[in-house]
């Protein structure tokens, strides 16, 4: 990889190190289109939504995905200022994303997000300062490098702009704003509040989730609601799915910024049980169509899936 930047570049990269690790398993639970995802020792509930029968009250695999990109966000800036010598008391991220919602319901489209903003508000700050954090931003937070890969991401300071999604696209959307307590923001999407924490290498306590449990959840619940309400709709009797994500990435580029901290593949392992490996494969295929996280993150790096039956 550093020799492959290298070349792009034509200037030295720092010599590659073993990369990080980091996993999120979500699993159904006795109540339809809701799953518990676990990440490092926590335990959290997220729901499907109305077009794939699930209640949609908890957090759903879009509000986890805006809110990993919305809080790398706060939690870089809140580093990055400190590290200026500038800290900043108020740091709020917000982060709306476009996405063709037809998709979800039967593949015809490709629901992949096709806009993103994350708009930054930072009393206080100059606009140089400001210039300087969403520089930081952009090579240090993983989601960012991530997603910048397959949608196209506008960084706004100051005043909201006004903005409206294209005809026929919906828009979703997180808020993350930084507590009293350094590393640690609240996340609000659809009226749901939970904490998540930064991680080491900014400075955070790292004992909630973190933004990368967030992402890794919601492309695990996405799947797993997927094959859940797909197998309804073929008439498969699943009575239990699981799915692992697991993904590497450089930690370094997170510390410094010196090498790209992108996600650099999804690893998927999906536990079915109740379908033969034919059906299972059909509703592969179904995920791969309808499920807006898979196919916007398999645009930015290979997303690896086994499918096991039981």
């Amino acid at each position: 990889m550093a020799d492959e930047e290298a070349a792009k570049t034509g200037e030295a990269q720092p010599q590659a190190a073993p990369l990080a690790k980091s996993a999120a398993v979500a699993r159904l639970s006795n109540q339809p289109g809701r799953a518990i995802v676990s990440a490092r020792g926590n335990h959290f509930v997220v729901d499907s939504i109305p077009p794939l029968g699930g209640p949609n009250e908890e957090l759903n695999p879009m509000d986890l995905l805006l809110g990993a990109q919305a809080t790398c966000a706060a939690f870089v800036y809140e580093t990055a200022s400190q590290e200026m010598g500038q800290p900043l008391s108020d740091i709020a991220a917000t982060v709306e994303a476009d996405f063709n919602p037809a998709g979800i319901v039967d593949g015809s489209v490709n629901p992949r997000l096709q806009a993103m903003r994350v708009h930054m508000d930072i009393p206080g700050a100059s606009d140089e300062q400001a210039a300087k954090l969403a520089e930081e931003f952009m090579k240090r937070c993983p989601m960012y490098t991530t997603m910048i890969r397959t949608v196209p991401i506008e960084v706004t300071h100051g005043e909201k702009p006004e903005t409206s999604a294209a005809e026929g696209l919906a828009t979703a959307s997180a808020v993350a704003r930084v507590s009293n307590q350094p590393g640690r923001a609240i996340v609000s999407a659809r009226g749901n509040h939970f904490v998540v924490d930064s991680v080491p290498p900014l400075g955070g306590p790292n004992e909630e989730r973190n933004p990368l449990d967030l992402a890794l959840g919601a492309l695990a619940t996405c799947g797993t609601f997927l094959y859940e309400a797909a197998a309804n709709e073929m008439g498969i009797s699943l009575s239990d799915v699981t799915t692992t994500v697991e993904t590497e990435f450089d930690a370094r580029g997170v510390s410094t910024g010196a090498v790209n901290p992108r996600l650099q593949v999804f690893n998927m392992k999906i536990e079915l049980a109740g379908a033969t490996q034919e059906q299972a494969e059909a509703l592969t295929e179904e995920y791969k169509a309808r499920c807006p996280v898979y196919t916007t993150l398999s645009r930015s790096a290979p997303v690896n899936i086994e499918v096991v039956t039981k």
